[in-house]
């Protein structure tokens, strides 16, 4: 009889405070669903068949991880809201007469029952979503087949092994909290309120030296690479100034407020102002938490929207033709007429006709821009953040088969790879070199900067070739001389896939040793590379955005109990109603929106590190990336006000008298 209390004591618990249980629950199961699904796709025996299956595979197991760490985080957040909100039930069980040990008992059963529910339950939920979301992104990735129902035992215990070692671990963090409070303080712990915060100016200062170190190096490391070595830095930076300026900052405006005594000393000011400096260092930590995931998700979705959207340009850009091969020459001069003999057989044999042809030799130097001038670096630590190509014009007459340029010697024709903007005039290493013209499309397959970096193709005069290249790199022409790379391709009209594969599998026989890129036979790949990522980012951005909504509704909830009785207090003494919710919205709306706008200025300072990321992967389309970011946001701050008015009302009724 006596062992069988505590079971029923721990249901009763539960079903009595269902509205603080039910969050938590279905937090639970959201994770538990989630981590299931994503490690039944990464552990999918059947996806490395997939084009693109095996680098999804890899995505996908470093988005197990991220589930995992975000499931714990979370977890542990929505257990210490529960074990606040109940520390006054079980200081009261110690007072009339439970011990300790008889507490954690009915501690230990409510999260066994709690835990075997909601593992049941998220099982069951992930099993049938994983099989939605493996058909989504076989949909992303291009690719149908019949999907085959199955459900991975090694993938269950998996999850509930984890998910069980979360339970225990957040068991054994309630049981040391209760163990080390003395019962009068339970009973009491949810009358003790916070002490008024003061500002720190230290932290303050911290706090912008943090943030204003992180906006620094997005907008000033323009290099690609440089972009992708600190970007880390910049966001750690960010996240640290972010929680130091609400923890601060938000202290400071508030008392700054309150020296305004016009608006201050009226009614809903002073309720709003009051109550937002009473636990205002709870209140910055949520504040600032909610910011940093709003940015996450921004960042995430409209980062991986803009790569699946852009990969076809990317592709494009890369490889402008359908077939094309690259080599260096080096001491084999007679490489270029083996190619196109090659070339012209296999056309023959296959039937098929070639359209826009381009063949040429160039050099490629990856150089420091300082001051404008463009030359080589000795030191190895410097970036080089340049490359810059060089054809002769010979070469470019030949392919454009029209009317031949003509240059004078410091004369060049250039196309400006990326989005680098192209100067009147050009000094290379010393030597000045005027632009004749701009070319708006790339014209020949691959001169060595196709490949995201910032740079140039120049065009210049057949004997400035060398001169030109041995003043950038500072090799003699000898030597550049026999590191001549070679590339050429063409198009080929109205052939499938299929034929233009066969087309490049039979060039690949005649020209051994040597890879023949067939561009529409890399699409499976680069769209189950692409696809992976928007699957991924858009799955992790709802998993951050789930995350949001819970820290803004448990916030909502525990401020809603922490001001209940100070409402009462406020109407009995003459308030209305009417002014108690005109208080309420005024003291939701001083704070409730800054983590959005301050989520929208991180964007801000962020698109340009962002931007040259994208640069390394080829997406060079400003106007689509920014196109992405903003629509992310918008549909965001959508879902963010939608989630403030239910969470308004969820507060406004448990403050309500």
């Amino acid at each position: 009889m006596r062992n069988a209390l505590y079971p029923k004591l721990a249901l009763t618990n539960l079903f009595k405070n269902k509205s603080t249980y039910f969050p938590y629950m279905l937090t639970s199961v959201v994770c538990i669903m989630t981590s299931y699904s994503v490690t039944f796709i990464a552990s999918n025996e059947g996806m490395p068949q997939v084009p693109g299956g095996a680098i999804a595979l890899t995505l996908f197991f470093l988005g197990t991880l991220v589930v995992d760490i975000f499931s714990i985080l979370v977890m542990f957040y929505t257990n210490s809201f529960l074990i606040k909100r109940r520390k006054k039930e079980l200081g009261l069980y110690c007072v009339l007469g439970m011990e300790k040990r008889h507490v954690a008992l009915v501690m230990l059963c409510e999260l066994f029952f709690t835990a075997v529910v909601c593992i049941a339950l998220g099982l069951l939920f992930g099993i049938l979503f994983s099989r939605l979301m493996f058909l989504m992104l076989l949909y992303l990735l291009g690719f149908t087949t019949p999907f085959t129902f199955s459900v991975s035992v090694p993938c269950v215990i998996s999850t509930i092994v984890l998910f069980s070692c979360i339970y225990g671990a957040t068991l054994l963090y309630d049981l040391r909290s209760v163990h080390t409070t003395k019962p009068i303080e339970l009973l009491h712990s949810g009358q003790k309120g916070e002490k008024e915060p003061k500002a720190s100016w230290i932290l303050t200062l911290l706090g912008v030296a943090a943030l204003g170190g992180g906006y620094f190096i997005a907008i000033y490391f323009q290099n690609p690479v440089q972009a992708i070595l600190l970007f880390f830095i910049a966001v750690l930076l960010v996240i640290l100034g972010t929680f130091c300026l609400f923890t601060s900052g938000s202290i400071a405006f508030l008392k700054l407020l309150r020296r305004n005594r016009r608006f201050y000393y009226q009614p809903n000011n002073f309720i709003s102002v009051s109550g937002m400096m009473y636990r205002m260092k709870q209140n910055a930590s949520g504040l600032a938490t909610i910011c940093i995931l709003s940015t996450m998700v921004l960042v995430t979705v409209s980062s991986t929207l803009c790569l699946y959207a852009g990969r076809r340009d990317m592709l494009y850009g890369m490889f402008p033709r359908e077939i094309s091969v690259s080599l260096f020459l080096r001491e084999d001069t007679e490489k270029p007429e083996q190619l196109e003999q090659a070339f012209t057989q296999a056309l023959s044999e296959t039937g098929l006709a070639a359209q826009n042809r381009t063949a040429c030799s160039s050099l490629t130097a990856n150089v420091l821009c300082t001051d404008g001038v463009y030359s080589n670096v000795s030191d190895a630590a410097e970036m080089r953040d340049t490359a810059i190509s060089l054809v002769r014009l010979s070469d470019y007459n030949a392919v454009e088969g029209a009317e031949p340029a003509v240059l004078a010697p410091d004369e060049t024709i250039v196309y400006p790879v990326g989005d680098t903007a192209v100067p009147q005039t050009l000094n290379l290493a010393g030597s000045i070199i005027r632009v004749a013209q701009i070319l708006e499309k790339p014209v020949f397959c691959d001169v060595g900067t196709y490949d995201g970096a910032q740079g140039f193709v120049l065009i210049v005069p057949d004997d400035r070739f060398l001169p030109l290249f041995s003043a950038l790199t500072g090799i003699s022409e000898a030597d550049a001389a026999d590191s001549l790379y070679f590339s050429a391709g063409f198009d080929v009209p109205d052939a499938t896939a299929q034929q233009c594969a066969a087309l490049a599998n039979r060039i690949s026989e005649l020209f051994p040793e040597h890879m023949i890129r067939c561009r529409s036979a890399i699409v499976p790949e680069w769209d189950g590379t692409y696809g992976s990522f928007f699957f991924l980012g858009v799955f992790l951005g709802s998993l951050f955005m789930v995350a949001t909504v819970l820290i803004i509704y448990y916030k909502q909830i525990s401020e809603g109990y922490d001001d209940h009785d100070r409402f009462v207090v406020m109407q009995q003494v003459g308030l209305s109603k009417r002014e108690v919710r005109r208080a309420i919205n005024k003291q939701i709306l001083l704070v409730f929106f800054l983590p959005l706008g301050m989520a929208a200025l991180h964007m801000v300072f962020a698109f340009p590190i962002i931007r040259n990321i994208m640069r390394v992967f080829g997406l060079n389309n400003i106007g689509l990336f920014l196109a992405c970011t903003c629509g992310t946001f918008l549909i965001f701050a959508l879902l963010y006000i939608i989630v403030y008015r239910i969470t308004a009302r969820v507060y406004y009724r448990l403050v309500e008298v």
